[in-house]
C-alpha cells in the first residue's frame, strides 16, 4: 500500500467515525491520485499534497470528501441531462453543501444562510430545484455563489454521464449509477421535506410580511444563540443489513459493514420560553405570524431536540396563559387552536416573575432563554434576569427607548396593514 493510500485511509476513516451512516458509500469509492480533488463515481481523485495536508487540516479534508461522497450518492454526475454545464454543476454544489452541514450538525452563516432562505422550502437539497431558481432576480449573483460552495472539480462527470449510456453497460456504467442509487435511501432523515410558511394572521387584515431571506437569517441566529451543545442519537438502533455485512466480510478482509448506534454533538434547544404582549396594542394577526414563524424557523434549523421544554406565555399586565409544548407537533396544535387571552395594559414584569418560578421549581434546568414579542412599550423589570432575553419586533410598530442594556432585540422587517388590525 502506498504512502498516499495510507493517507486516503485514515482520511475515510475519520469521516466514517463521525458519520457512520456513510459507510457503504464511503466502501464505494478508493483512492486515484490527480490534480483535482473530486469523483467520478468511481474513485475519489486527489491531489497527493491534499492527502499529506489532510492531518493538519482535518476539517477541510473531510469536508470535501463529504462533499464528493455526497455529489455521489444524490446522482449529480448521472443527472445533467440537457441543463446548462455551469449552472448545473453550482446548483449540485448548493445541494450537496447544504445537505453536508445538516448531517455535521453544522449552522448556516452569511451568504449560506440568505441563499438557504432565498430557494422555496423543501428544495435545498434537491439540485435539479435549486437549478430551476438560479435565475437573474436571486438574491446572491452565481459568482458569489460559486466562490462559497464548491470544492471539488466536476470535471470527469461526463465521462460518468456517458459511460452509464454506453449499451451493455455493466459495473463500469449503469451499474454503478444503480449502485450509487441504493446508498441514497441512508439519507433520507436528513432531508425529509419541510414546509414552513410564514403565516399572514388568523383574523383582521393580512400582514404583508414577505418571505425575507434576511429576517429568517437574523431570526435563526438569535435562535441559535440560545442553543446547547448535547449528544443526540437520530439512527435506529435496529436498522442492520445482513447482506451488506456479509459482502464486507467477503470484500474487505473481514471487515464487517454495519453501522453503529449513531450519536453526534449537536447544538440545539433544549428549553425556550416564549412570551406574547396581549396587551390592547397587539394584534392577532401579528401574534399568529410571529408564533409560526418560531415554529417554521425551528423546523427548517432542525434547532430543536427531539423532546425539549417550551413555555408559551401569553400576559398583558398579567399573565393570561402558560401553555407547555414539548414537540413540534404539540407546538403545531397549538398553533392551530390559538386562542388570545389578555387586551389590558402592558406590564412584561408578570411575565419575567413566573418565568423566575418556573426556574426555581426546576421546571426550567437549563432555559435557553427568553423571546418577548411585543412592540416595546410598557414596564420592564429593574434587574437583569438570569437568563438570556431578546424582545422582538415589527419595524412599522416598535418603541424601542426604554428597553434595558440588559435586553437583545430584534427588529423584523415588516410593511404596515392596509388598515389597522383589531386586538381581537
Amino acid at each position: 500500500m502506498t504512502d498516499g493510500e495510507k493517507r486516503y485511509q485514515i482520511l475515510r476513516g475519520r469521516l466514517y467515525e463521525r458519520l457512520p451512516v456513510l459507510a457503504l458509500a464511503l466502501g464505494l469509492l478508493d483512492w486515484r491520485e490527480a490534480e483535482k480533488t473530486g469523483t467520478d463515481g468511481q474513485l475519489f481523485y486527489a491531489p497527493l499534497p491534499f492527502l499529506e495536508q489532510s492531518t493538519a487540516n482535518r476539517e477541510a479534508a473531510e469536508r470535501t470528501l463529504l462533499h464528493s461522497v455526497l455529489h455521489a450518492m444524490l446522482g449529480h454526475p448521472w443527472e445533467k441531462g440537457n441543463r446548462a454545464e455551469g449552472k448545473w454543476s453550482l446548483a449540485c454544489d448548493i445541494a450537496a453543501e447544504f445537505l453536508a452541514s445538516r448531517m455535521l450538525g453544522l449552522t448556516l452563516q452569511d451568504d449560506a444562510a440568505k441563499a438557504f432562505y432565498a430557494l422555496e422550502p423543501g428544495t435545498a437539497f434537491s439540485a435539479p430545484a435549486i437549478y430551476a431558481q438560479l435565475s437573474d432576480t436571486f438574491p446572491l449573483p452565481e459568482a458569489e455563489l460559486q466562490a462559497f460552495f464548491t470544492r471539488d472539480c466536476h470535471d470527469l462527470w461526463k465521462k460518468a454521464f456517458d459511460r452509464a449510456r454506453l449499451p451493455g453497460g455493466s459495473g463500469d456504467g449503469a451499474g454503478m449509477q444503480a449502485l450509487w442509487r441504493r446508498t441514497r435511501d441512508k439519507l433520507a432523515p436528513y432531508m425529509k421535506e419541510e414546509k414552513p410558511k410564514i403565516g399572514s394572521g388568523t383574523a383582521g387584515a393580512k400582514l404583508t410580511l414577505p418571505e425575507s431571506p434576511e429576517n429568517n437569517v437574523r431570526f435563526a441566529s438569535l435562535l441559535r444563540a440560545f442553543s446547547v451543545t448535547r449528544e443526540n442519537r437520530h439512527v435506529n438502533d435496529a436498522d442492520f443489513s445482513y447482506s451488506w455485512y456479509a459482502y464486507g466480510m467477503e470484500h474487505y478482509d473481514g471487515v464487517a459493514l454495519v453501522e453503529p448506534l449513531e450519536h453526534s454533538e449537536e447544538r440545539k434547544l433544549r428549553e425556550l420560553a416564549i412570551v406574547i404582549d396581549t396587551s390592547a396594542s397587539c394584534s392577532r394577526g401579528m401574534t399568529s405570524w410571529f408564533l409560526r414563524a418560531v415554529h417554521d424557523i425551528l423546523l427548517r434549523e432542525r434547532l430543536f431536540f427531539d423532546r425539549f421544554r417550551l413555555h408559551i406565555l401569553q400576559c398583558d399586565c398579567e399573565v393570561q396563559q402558560d401553555a407547555l409544548v414539548t414537540n413540534l407537533d404539540e407546538f403545531a396544535w397549538y398553533l392551530d387552536h390559538l386562542e388570545l387571552y389578555g387586551g389590558g395594559g402592558t406590564d412584561f414584569r408578570p411575565a419575567f416573575r413566573r418565568i423566575d418560578e418556573l426556574v426555581a421549581s426546576g421546571e426550567f434546568a437549563r432555559l435557553g432563554g427568553v423571546l418577548y414579542f411585543t412592540d416595546g412599550y410598557g414596564v420592564f423589570p429593574e434587574t437583569a434576569p438570569d437568563y438570556p432575553v431578546a424582545f422582538v419586533m415589527l419595524q412599522y410598530r416598535y418603541d424601542d427607548i426604554n428597553i434595558p442594556r440588559w435586553a437583545g432585540k430584534l427588529v423584523l422587517d415588516a410593511e404596515k396593514p392596509g388598515r389597522d388590525e383589531g386586538w381581537i
